[in-house]
């Protein structure tokens, strides 16, 4: 499977041992119920580790994650590369996806644009309309997006009216605050 699925299951697990010395062999026993295909483990790892940092320090700088990986997830740090080369052409969002990175759910399209639009936008909001403007499978990009965001600006950084239209949304909200207080 080449899918964000891996991350995904992984996600409360990364979030509940955010500083744990076994952040990845927690995170790959996880992801690897999903996957054993080495690159979408060692991008899932990266994503996971990602929204731990940003936990951490709401302004860490999701691009420095390369130097980090390099010698331990090539493929990953491969990946942070070609989501470099696309800024620095100046590649709208939509273009990158299109273009650099592929639409497709597989990855590493999906862990590439949903960073691409993460880095590229100033808020939440931002980042979420253009993954959908840009087509393909934006459900997966979006997840990470939304991951990645969250942990920057906190349910504040949500619109408002965006929770409003949610089902359940308070129930949600409180056994999310439940689990992780």
């Amino acid at each position: 499977m080449r899918s964000t699925d891996g991350f995904c299951l992984n996600l409360p697990i990364a979030l509940k041992f955010v500083g744990d010395p076994d952040f990845d062999t927690t995170s790959q026993e996880v992801i690897q119920t999903m996957t054993k295909w080495k690159t979408v483990t060692q991008l899932a790892i990266t994503a996971s580790r990602i929204v731990a940092h940003l936990t951490e320090s709401p302004s860490y700088d999701i691009m420095s994650i390369r130097e980090e990986i390099t010698e331990s997830f090539p493929k990953a740090a491969k990946s942070i590369d070609e989501i470099q080369d696309a800024i620095s052409k100046g590649w709208d969002h939509s273009k990158a996806v299109i273009q650099e990175f592929g639409p497709a759910c597989n990855n590493p399209s999906s862990f590439q644009g949903a960073i691409h639009a993460t880095v590229t936008s100033s808020s939440f909001a931002e980042a979420v309309r253009k993954t959908i403007r840009a087509g393909g499978c934006n459900c997966s990009r979006a997840f990470f997006i939304g991951a990645m965001l969250g942990a920057r600006y906190g349910i504040d950084g949500i619109p408002r009216a965006w929770i409003d239209k949610t089902t359940h949304s308070e129930k949600i909200l409180f056994l999310a605050m439940k689990a992780y207080s």
